[in-house]
């Protein structure tokens, strides 16, 4: 090799840098399949040998059209081999990895070019309409590459980049373990998403701590459905191929092919919603399938039901565990391992701090509270972000005293288990009492045919606020407003039983699968005013 800077040489033997990642398995896992795919019912394959060339010659082709460390790569993308070849390439190269949330509305993809100031926008050759119309007229857009078959209206075709370059290894930037390697926008509910600026560290870190964590093995093979685009699903495939394991990717939830592909792929692990392993137990002679590989379910942004919990591990015969954490903390800086002795306690348990995270509760003067208080939710270690981009305000907001501040509100128990309380946000004020919508939210779902529910607030002349309950059942199920009343009035104290219960045709969802509630509130924040309502409603 050449003679080094001494600043490259001393880098590259002591970094943390998410790129060598993949240098180090096309070493020592080579031959082995790193991602799967299917395209019209074939499936393809990459080893990591060959994952490998493929970012370097990225890397390359990229850079002769004047990419440079540090500039912005936003992608639009699903969950495909190309989504992984595009992000490596940034880690490797130092640019900045902005995977965009396709299925948000046009306005806030632009948002996210402009704020972000990205230099380059990929995106499959589905996406080209809104990619073009979104990057419009911005001049920090130097050039578009399109994934497909032709270059369309982009300036060049992903694939034309590679094969015009060398495959040999990327050995020649010096990346900083705390440089940002990705930014990724949070869902925004009441204002614009904030771009979330998370480093090589802290990506790095969570591939080792949650398979730790969590049990996953050397060679785990894990089924991804959940958006790339999104951190759950992304430091799940991040963490497989850490491990040197096999990432299956599919890129819609359809209950019985997700359930005969993890059959026939013999997956050790995946992570779903609650709701999509509520439609896997629905699946027809889903017990006549093979899930004797299947070792961990993971599940997320919702708590399951006891009995649906029990007719998982009947069926699927592994643990299950619950991960939570946010995009600003890199999942998970908790976890709540299946057979923990309050997994069917009163509550939504998030559990333990995982090894690499402190997990405190804390009162608005960053006061830690005893056990039993509720306060909020505040974590510390290496896999905090760096900040919001261009936000400073903010990231000094949630910084404060030393702590990462989360906005959820929370109790530790006297065994030392986190329990979820509400977000601050979502706290339900209704004749003075504190209501957190979690609560109802958890024994609405214990009603069979419920698949989703959310519980918000709305403005009420008397009560201040009143509790409403919208509910999406499964199909076929005939559920009335006065059924799911009775059934709270059973298992929920009189002030926070839903005064209204209502079934609209859908629910609005972020693309990580949590129900916004915010429009919720605002379409129906006129139900009890001016129109006479009393006491009783």
């Amino acid at each position: 090799m050449k003679d080094l800077s001494a600043e490259l040489n001393k880098n590259l033997i002591e970094r943390v840098a998410m790129g060598d990642i993949l240098r180090r398995r096309a070493r020592d896992a080579g031959p082995r399949e790193a991602l799967v795919e299917f395209v019209d019912g074939e499936r393809r394959a990459v080893t990591y040998l060959e994952l490998n060339r493929r970012v370097n010659r990225l890397v390359r082709g990229l850079r002769a059209r004047g990419l440079e460390p540090g500039d912005k790569v936003a992608l639009l993308e699903g969950n495909t081999i190309d989504f992984a070849t595009v992000a490596f390439a940034c880690y490797k190269a130092g640019w900045v990895f902005v995977p965009i949330n396709f299925l948000q509305n046009p306005d806030d993809i632009r948002y996210n070019f402009e704020h972000a100031q990205v230099s380059a926008v990929i995106y499959s050759s589905l996406l080209e309409n809104i990619a073009v119309d979104c990057g419009k007229d911005l001049a920090h857009i130097r050039f578009t590459v399109s994934i497909g078959t032709e270059a369309g209206a982009a300036d060049a075709r992903l694939a034309d980049l590679m094969d015009e370059s060398a495959e040999t290894e990327i050995l020649d930037t010096v990346i900083k373990d705390r440089d940002t390697a990705q930014i990724i926008y949070t869902s925004g509910t009441t204002s614009r998403a904030k771009g979330v600026m998370s480093s090589h560290l802290a990506l790095f870190l969570a591939t080792l701590n949650n398979p730790l964590s969590v049990g996953f093995a050397r060679y785990h093979r894990h089924l991804s459905v959940l958006p790339l685009f999104h951190i759950a699903a992304q430091v799940n495939y991040l963490c497989t191929l850490q491990l040197g394991g096999t990432v299956v990717l599919l890129n819609q939830f359809d209950p019985v092919q997700f359930a005969d592909t993890m059959a026939r792929e013999k997956i050790a692990g995946t992570a779903l919603l609650p709701m999509m392993w509520q439609a896997l137990l629905n699946v027809p002679d889903i017990k006549q399938r093979d899930f004797s590989a299947l070792e961990t379910g993971i599940y997320a942004m919702a708590p399951i039901a006891r009995a649906t919990l029990e007719a998982l591990r009947s069926t699927f015969d592994c643990k299950f565990h619950l991960g939570s954490g946010q995009t600003e903390f890199t999942p998970v800086p908790c976890v709540f391992l299946d057979g923990t002795e309050t997994q069917f306690g009163e509550g939504n348990y998030w559990g333990s701090a995982t090894m690499v995270a402190d997990q405190a509760v804390l009162d608005d003067h960053g006061n830690e509270l005893p056990p039993g208080e509720v306060g909020e939710i505040c974590w510390r270690g290496p896999q905090a972000m760096n900040g919001y981009l261009n936000n400073p305000e903010a990231t000094t907001e949630v910084h404060r005293g030393g702590w990462h501040r989360s906005g959820d509100l929370g109790l530790i128990d006297d065994k030392g288990q986190l329990l979820f309380v509400d977000r601050k946000k979502d706290m339900i004020k209704s004749g003075g009492e504190n209501i957190a919508s979690n609560k109802v939210e958890k024994v609405i779902l214990g009603i069979e045919g419920v698949l989703v529910t959310a519980v918000f607030g709305v403005p009420h002349p008397h009560w201040d606020e009143a509790v409403c309950a919208a509910v999406q059942a499964a199909p076929g199920v005939n559920l009335t407003e006065a059924e799911v009343i009775d059934h709270c009035k059973r298992h929920l104290g009189g002030y926070e039983v839903p005064k209204r219960v209502l079934f609209p045709d859908s629910l609005p969802f972020t693309a990580s699968g949590k129900v916004q509630k915010q429009p919720l509130r605002r379409k129906y924040r006129d139900l009890f005013t001016g129109t006479g309502a009393t006491r009783d409603q």
